[in-house]
């Protein structure tokens, strides 16, 4: 429906910042954001030079040069509102032979509680939000090689969350086409990614 288009279209600008961003620093668990004051100004959103969908999951590329260049993504409604469920985004570090990931969900929930990820008999231990905006709240989680895998061959993805006043939720993620979606990704990424710089050795020589 149009209004999850326009979400989608949103979240796909929003998550173009996290796909030209996912160097290296992100995997430190204790990277932290900086004052709003501090961030640059909002500039055009960069269009993908690949785009390519898998049942719903969306591969895209960047035209940069960073680590990560591309990214496997899916946004979701409630049938009902037609309001943002879910989006996931997921990134490959080649470098690192490492993912990472950002989570959204609906704003309301109890932060202290976190969110849980869980598929089959997988469940993640409790990550903790970043931060919420007009979106939903945001999750980052680094060194998600772990969850990806436990991701094979499940048909969906729960993420629980808890609101306020006790309730919870589990919103699914369905998985239809991710396999093939993170293959694809997986490899364009080892294609197009660029090496972090290495730091010249100090000399120790007076």
């Amino acid at each position: 429906m149009t209004s999850m288009s326009l979400i989608r279209r949103s979240l796909a600008a929003l998550l173009t910042v996290f796909v030209l961003s996912a160097t290296p620093a992100l995997a430190q668990d204790d990277a932290q954001a900086a004052p709003a004051q501090e961030q640059p100004a909002a500039k055009k959103p960069m269009t993908p030079s690949v785009m390519k969908s898998f049942s719903g999951w969306d591969v895209r590329c960047y035209p940069v040069s960073t680590p990560a260049p591309c990214d496997v993504w899916e946004a979701i409604g409630f049938k009902k509102s037609n309001r943002l469920a879910a989006s996931v985004s997921i990134v490959y570090i080649p470098s690192r032979d490492e993912y990472l990931m950002q989570l959204i969900v609906p704003l309301g929930l109890d932060l202290a509680k976190g969110l849980k990820i869980v598929s089959g008999s997988f469940s993640s231990p409790v990550l903790p939000f970043h931060h919420c905006d007009r979106i939903g709240c945001f999750v980052g989680v680094a060194g998600s090689n772990a969850i990806i895998n436990a991701l094979k061959n499940q048909s969906t993805m729960k993420l629980h969350v808890e609101f306020y006043r006790g309730k919870s939720m589990d919103i699914g993620v369905p998985l239809k086409g991710f396999q093939d979606a993170r293959a694809e990704m997986v490899t364009l990424a080892k294609q197009k990614a660029t090496t972090p710089a290495q730091n010249p050795p100090t000399s120790t020589t007076p």
